[in-house]
C-alpha cells in the first residue's frame, strides 16, 4: 500500500511542474496576444469610421461585401487620405486653410484644450532642432539617494535671475505609460548624463526596468557633470 504522505509529496510535485509548464506557456503567449490585441484596436480605430459609409455603399448598389474587405478597403483609403492631407498642406494655400481651421477649433472650450494639449506633444517629438529627448539622463528624484531616469527637454530653465543657462528642464517619465509624467528643474552639476540610447531608456522605462539597457551605464560616483 502506497504512503499517503508519498502520494500528497507526488501530486504536489505533479502539480509545481504543470504550473511551471502552465506559466511558462502563458509568458511565451502573452506578447502574441498583447500584439495582436493592439493591432486589431489600432485596426479597427483606423477603419471604424469609414465602414459605415461603406456600408451605405453596400445598401444602394445591393451588395454584400464581406467585413474584413470593407477592412482592408477603409484601410487604404485613409492612407490616402493621410497622404493628399500631407501633400495638401506643404502648399501655401493648404498652409492657409489649416489656420483658419486651428483658429476655428481654439474657439470650442473643451476641443480647443486637447487639440492645443495633443498638437504641443506631437510638436515635442517632432522636433530636430533642439536636444529635446535627445540626452538621457539620472537625477536625484522624489529626494536624495534615489535616482530616476528623466529625459532633457530643455538646457535652460524658466528661472530668470540670470542663472537659467545652469539648469536642465528634464522630463521624468511614469512607469510603464511613457506618455505622463513630471518636468522638474535641476542644477547641471547634479545630474548624471547616461551614455545610452533614448530609445533604450524608453525600453527600460516602459518594461518596469525589466529590459536593461544596451550600453553599460557609467556608475554614479564616476557619472560625468554636465
Amino acid at each position: 500500500m502506497i504512503d499517503s504522505s508519498e502520494q500528497n509529496k507526488k501530486q504536489s510535485i505533479f502539480l509545481l511542474k504543470l504550473r511551471n509548464i502552465f506559466l511558462t506557456g502563458l509568458f511565451a503567449l502573452l506578447p502574441l496576444v498583447v500584439t495582436y490585441y493592439i493591432l486589431s484596436f489600432l485596426l479597427d480605430s483606423m477603419t471604424g469610421f469609414l465602414l459605415p459609409y461603406f456600408d451605405m455603399i453596400d445598401k444602394e448598389l445591393g451588395w454584400n461585401t464581406p467585413i474584413f474587405l470593407k477592412k482592408i478597403l477603409s484601410f487604404f483609403v485613409l492612407i490616402i487620405i493621410i497622404l493628399i492631407t500631407g501633400l495638401f498642406t506643404k502648399n501655401y494655400f493648404g498652409k492657409r486653410v489649416i489656420i483658419k481651421i486651428e483658429r476655428l477649433v481654439e474657439k470650442i472650450p473643451l476641443v480647443k484644450t486637447s487639440y492645443n494639449a495633443t498638437k504641443q506633444i506631437i510638436a515635442t517629438f517632432q522636433s530636430t532642432k533642439t536636444e529635446t529627448f535627445k540626452k538621457v539622463v539620472l537625477v536625484e528624484y522624489p529626494r536624495k539617494g534615489i535616482y530616476s531616469v528623466g529625459f532633457v527637454t530643455n538646457n535652460r530653465s524658466i528661472l530668470q535671475d540670470g542663472n537659467e543657462d545652469k539648469y536642465y528642464t528634464i522630463f521624468i517619465v511614469t512607469t510603464p505609460n511613457p506618455t505622463s509624467g513630471f518636468i522638474i528643474i535641476v542644477p547641471k552639476d547634479e545630474v548624471v548624463v547616461l551614455d545610452i540610447p533614448v530609445q533604450s531608456a524608453f525600453k527600460f522605462i516602459i518594461s518596469a526596468g525589466v529590459l536593461l539597457p544596451s550600453k553599460k551605464v557609467e556608475k554614479l560616483e564616476n557619472g560625468k557633470d554636465v
